[in-house]
């Protein structure tokens, strides 16, 4: 059922490039053909305060004191790189436009017809960029909830020239399918899956690893301890069946989400045998069923098929469609002790029970809007709670219990095992052979201008 929803939205821009030739002056529209990389190293504060507790008992927090990380190898160089800076706050979306942009004006194309949600970060990214640098926009949308209003829908309706909009994602498609028979110009899929979105992404990978190795080679080394036999082999933790990367060799690692999939199979592609690793983060769908699609998102993305490490792909614990915080006493009790039958295995009755479910996509979470505007006073940046938010969320928490470790069995005693391997099932946190803490690079790549009310007063 169609909804009532035709573009009667009155424009209060002009387009800044004649449709003629759309792209014949690029500069004039105000932005730059390449943006610049911004990197944060992320504050301590943001571990000051650090909730450890289920919704319900949300006002009890674990009081963490900084630490110098070159006096703490529990804890990595932690870096934000900040494509949530970017106009609008639309991140990284920028950069796959701008190799759309390239393929629109070598074949000399003025219009573009998508489809998505109208609620969704994709159609207000690229309707608003595309409609930026002159481009005729046609819009076919859906709602499921006509009711709902968001700061999106405002932007695909005030950066479409034409829009329909459905009560459901079936007729909508359906809709698209007919419409892009004989449509003059070029149809982009839902999320905008095409070849050239690599074109924006490929410099933008080019230049990050010269950042990220600088960065990585200009932090302090730790002496190798003398336990470092001990630990399990970071080359051991990827299955050698699935990936012939030289393990051994990592010096960053890099944490994105997923997604649609075309900026984390592009990472993949562009540091597949690098000294970066890539991990990707599930959300919204689970781990198994995206893998299936993996191979034909590369074909579409004009990418090698590479097999993409099941340990490459993260999938955050949850409880009822929630990161699951643990409390002080969960975090203490799953430290190893010594036992006088020599079982060093945890209680499995202190351990809490996780769903291994990919975070239930968008659903509302108090706990983590509290948090995110928690961490926003600490660091002044904005998460959103659907991606960015559930990701660093659990990857401080995992910094965070590994400080614990630290605190709770002290250094000596605490390399007599591998704590954080054995009883800590980290995600993102990893070793170099030689016992250091791989620094980690997480890129923020927007997506927060519709979660502004979770910091700022709506008044």
């Amino acid at each position: 059922m169609r909804i009532s929803m035709d573009d009667t939205t009155q424009k209060n821009h002009q387009d800044k490039i004649s449709l003629t030739n759309p792209l014949e002056n690029w500069n004039k529209t105000g932005f730059p053909k390449d943006f610049p990389i911004q990197i944060t190293d992320l504050p301590w504060q943001a571990l000051e305060s650090f909730p450890t507790e289920l919704p319900d008992n949300n006002d009890l927090e674990t009081e963490v004191a900084p630490t110098d990380q070159t006096n703490n190898p529990s804890i990595p160089y932690l870096y934000f790189l900040r494509d949530d800076l970017l106009p609008l706050g639309l991140g990284t979306k920028w950069r796959k436009v701008q190799g759309i942009l390239v393929f629109l004006n070598e074949n000399q194309i003025r219009k573009v017809l998508l489809w998505g949600s109208i609620h969704g970060n994709y159609l207000a990214s690229f309707a608003y960029i595309l409609r930026q640098y002159g481009l005729e926009i046609e819009c076919i949308a859906y709602s499921r909830d006509p009711q709902l209003k968001t700061y999106n829908e405002q932007m695909v309706r005030g950066h479409s020239h034409s829009i329909e909009c459905y009560a459901n994602r079936r007729e909508a498609y359906a809709a698209w399918l007919e419409k892009q028979n004989g449509y003059p110009g070029l149809t982009l899929p839902e999320f905008g899956i095409h070849p050239s979105q690599i074109l924006g992404l490929k410099s933008f990978w080019e230049k990050l690893k010269l950042e990220m190795e600088k960065l990585s080679g200009s932090l302090p080394s730790h002496e190798p301890r003398n336990n470092d036999r001990k630990r399990r082999p970071l080359e051991d933790q990827i299955n050698p069946s699935q990936t012939k990367q030289e393990t051994s060799k990592f010096t960053a690692i890099l944490v994105l989400e997923i997604g649609s999939g075309a900026t984390f199979l592009s990472a993949m592609d562009a540091y597949w045998g690098s000294s970066i690793l890539v991990l990707g983060v599930m959300v919204g769908e689970p781990k198994a069923k995206w893998t299936l699609k993996v191979k034909d998102l590369q074909t579409e993305l004009g990418l090698r098929t590479i097999p993409i490490p099941l340990e490459q792909i993260l999938e955050l614990p949850t409880l009822d469609g929630r990161p699951i915080p643990r409390t002080p006493n969960q975090v203490m009790d799953s430290i190893p002790v010594d036992h006088s039958d020599g079982d060093s295995s945890p209680d499995p009755k202190v351990l809490p029970k996780t769903n291994q479910k990919s975070a239930s996509f968008a659903k509302k979470n108090q706990a983590l809007n509290n948090w995110i505007a928690s961490f926003y006073r600490n660091t002044r940046i904005l998460l959103e709670p659907v991606y960015s938010g559930n990701t660093v969320y659990s990857l401080l928490r995992e910094i965070h219990e590994m400080r614990l470790s630290f605190q709770v069995r002290g250094e000596q005693s605490r390399t007599e095992t591998n704590i954080e391997s054995e009883f800590f099932p980290n995600k993102f946190l990893k070793r170099s052979p030689s016992g250091e803490m791989i620094p980690i690079f997480y890129l923020h790549q927007g997506g927060q201008i519709q979660h502004l009310h979770l910091v700022f007063d709506r008044n």
